[in-house]
């Protein structure tokens, strides 16, 4: 990890030495805007997507600044308050998104999601949720990988070594093979190629996106001591099993998606009553919740070592795995199976 940690602080120093050429000249030269404007995001959804409401969860980047600058102050700001910071546990285990939500408060068998259940709700918080969206010919033109490193971290310099240390945790995430078999998954830096490798994974053009409700705060929801009540649930796609694709928002000085599909799945949008309702003023916890949550019909590929497999005391493949998605997640499926 020191190591690593090295290794990007001397990259930074690199590129905040001056070096400024190929790749970040030809992009601080075009004459196209770096960050597309809510007006060009709104139009090709539009193009696209008629009559399709826009999903919040991407609405959230289309408040953040546009132009071709950014203030210094201002995207430290947004960074330091939406970035995901990763400490040296997290770091090791980053690449594998199972893992990322593989502690046992944030899964969840199906069974759970019956009208009446109670449990302890955890909802990962939201990452980098106000970054802007780069220009597609900007975005098009980047190659993110970490072979670039230096001169990613160039163009949005300054970049200070821990914003950089999640940058190229971000683009390593994006180049580590498949983890679970059968998966699915490409990380997108604009609307269009979201919605392009979306098309190609779920064979359709043809999509529906989803998003959980702004009720869920960006910081996420944890719930150690109190509980929830599942006080409805509506199906979003077909109880039996569909494909679809999640969008994960990565930590990133501008949007970049994580999408993957892991399928089958079975989607549920689900409203939760914390217990005691409003008589708790004291609580950090919202009173009413609805949040979309996904779950993985095929689990023969999940890791057998994940504690969720002991609380159930089943193997993988013996039951599907479920789990809330967090404010900035953009969900895909086939406008014919919703």
């Amino acid at each position: 990890m020191c190591i690593v940690l090295f290794l990007v602080s001397f990259l930074v120093a690199t590129a905040e030495g001056g070096r400024d050429a190929g790749l970040v000249t030809r992009v601080k030269e075009t004459t196209v805007p770096y960050y597309a404007s809510p007006s060009e995001l709104n139009a090709y959804w539009q193009s696209v997507f008629p009559n399709r409401p826009i999903p919040s969860s991407l609405l959230d980047h289309l408040s953040a600044p546009s132009g071709n600058k950014m203030k210094d102050t201002e995207k430290e700001h947004y960074w330091s308050v939406y970035s995901d910071r990763l400490t040296e546990g997290d770091a090791k285990i980053f690449h594998n998104w199972a893992h990322r939500i593989a502690s046992e408060k944030l899964l969840y068998p199906e069974t759970v999601f019956t009208t009446g259940s109670k449990i302890n709700l955890y909802i990962d918080r939201a990452v980098a949720l106000h970054s802007p969206y780069l220009h597609r010919d900007i975005a098009d033109s980047i190659p993110m990988s970490t072979k670039n490193f230096t001169d990613i971290i160039a163009m949005f310099a300054p970049v200070s070594p821990s914003m950089a240390r999640d940058m190229w945790s971000t683009l390593s995430s994006c180049e580590h093979p498949r983890e679970v078999a059968g998966e699915q998954k490409a990380c997108t830096t604009s609307l269009e190629s979201m919605k392009g490798f979306s098309a190609l994974a779920l064979g359709t053009g043809d999509l529906r996106a989803f998003s959980t409700s702004l009720d869920v705060p960006e910081e996420g929801i944890s719930s150690p001591s109190q509980r929830y009540e599942v006080a409805a649930v509506r199906a979003i796609t077909p109880r039996v099993a569909t494909n679809t694709v999640t969008c994960h928002s990565m930590s990133f000085p501008v949007a970049l998606f994580y999408c993957h599909a892991v399928n089958p799945t079975r989607i549920y949008e689900v409203t939760l009553k914390r217990e005691g309702g409003d008589s708790i003023p004291e609580s950090r916890t919202p009173a009413m919740v609805q949040a979309l949550a996904v779950c993985h019909v095929n689990t023969l590929g999940f890791d057998p070592t994940l504690r969720y497999w002991v609380k159930l005391g089943l193997k993988p493949g013996a039951a599907s795995v479920c789990h809330f998605l967090t404010r900035g997640d953009v969900l895909w499926a086939p406008a014919s199976a919703t």
